[in-house]
């Protein structure tokens, strides 16, 4: 697989100093849409370019000036929501040298599955080239929306291809709004009155279908280059940002601070080890069975666990990640909720990535108490 994806580059003309050009540029996108365009056999049975997602990576590409740019969750919300591509996707980058895409980004997209990609790259000096890869599970439809909306304005949103689909909309002031949706049914979304960026956000059982940007009252702003290379990292500090932040979100939607439980903190700071080891981002893995389930085998009476897993290579990037998904944006404003544990690991490889575990909890029986089991 990937000898035929690498030759398919390789006969192509010679590799230019800069991204390629798409057949459209994000800037003058007008709506947000699937983009089909050819299919990909070499990366998979049913693999294909998006244009969109294509034109998402070329941005990222542009904005790599120096070998060492990282991604960060802002850039790639601004390059998708650029672009107009409505899917959930995963971007990872590598270095290379030649037109040979490196086997670890083509290992990364599922050949089992049909998945939308896009690939760019930008040369630098030394033969060094600086690789993007995203792709994207194409498992749903949708028709067109508009990218950038007049204030008060509104759109019609169908979706085809879910079982049980849950519309949720983040807005610019940081709040959040669930809204009904029916499979294969227009739903007229009218909730922009206020300018900026909304969140729109398709779940379908809990997993992510659709994920995107639109404007109201303006349109997306122009990209910045990617950053340097994180610092060194403080775990403890990490764990009181994040504390933090959960409260200033809270308070900026009228609810209150949670304390902390504290009896759940190791096992948070447990499980997001755990995930650290395997290098996996997931509520419970084969190897690591999750807070739930642990705290339920040790405490009772058991507590209900409002839980959000993220990852990023900084701790500010995790937390930026979660807000980035409404349905998790959604969690972290549990009104039911009267504690908060929260747990922070650092994979073991340089550079480390955070992998941060939030549990939002309530006690529906009262405080759970350790299970006293005979000696």
């Amino acid at each position: 697989m990937f000898a035929a994806f690498a030759l398919a580059l390789a006969c192509a003309s010679a590799p230019p100093a800069s991204p390629p050009r798409v057949a459209f540029r994000a800037d003058s996108v007008p709506t947000v849409a699937l983009r089909p365009g050819d299919p990909l056999p070499q990366v998979g049975p049913d693999a294909r370019v998006d244009l969109g997602l294509r034109a998402a990576a070329e941005e990222l590409a542009a904005a790599a000036t120096t070998p060492e740019a990282r991604l960060t969750p802002g850039a790639v919300r601004l390059a998708l929501g650029r672009a107009g591509y409505p899917g959930d996707v995963r971007f990872l980058r590598a270095l290379g040298h030649g037109p040979e895409l490196p086997p670890a980004l083509l290992d990364a997209v599922p050949d089992d599955t049909p998945v939308d990609v896009g690939v760019a790259w930008r040369d630098h000096p030394g033969g060094v080239r600086w690789w993007v890869l995203g792709w994207a599970p194409r498992r749903v439809t949708m028709d067109p929306v508009p990218r950038d909306l007049p204030l008060d304005g509104g759109l019609s949103l169908r979706v085809d291809g879910t079982r049980r689909p849950r519309l949720i909309v983040g807005t610019p002031d940081g709040g959040v709004q669930e809204l009904k949706i029916t499979d294969g049914a227009w739903r007229w979304v009218d909730v922009f009155h206020v300018p900026g960026e909304y969140r729109v956000e398709v779940v379908d059982e809990d997993r992510v279908e659709l994920l995107f940007s639109v404007w109201a009252d303006g349109s997306p702003p122009s990209a910045a280059p990617l950053p340097p290379p994180a610092g060194p990292l403080d775990l403890y500090a990490a764990e009181r940002f994040l504390y933090t932040e959960l409260t200033r979100l809270r308070a900026r939607n009228g609810l209150p601070p949670l304390p902390v439980y504290g009896a759940f903190e190791p096992l948070a700071r447990a499980h997001a080890t755990c995930l650290a080891s395997i290098g996996e981002v997931a509520h419970r893995t084969a190897s690591c069975p999750g807070v739930p389930t642990i705290a339920a085998a040790t405490y009772a009476p058991r507590a209900r666990h409002h839980e959000n897993v993220a990852a990023g290579d900084t701790v500010d990037e995790a937390w930026e990640r979660l807000l980035d998904s409404p349905a998790h944006r959604m969690n972290l404003l549990c009104r039911e909720c009267s504690h908060v544990a929260i747990g922070v690991a650092a994979e073991p490889l340089y550079p480390p990535r955070i992998l941060a575990v939030w549990e939002l909890l309530e006690f529906p029986d009262g405080l759970p108490q350790p299970i006293q089991r005979p000696k």
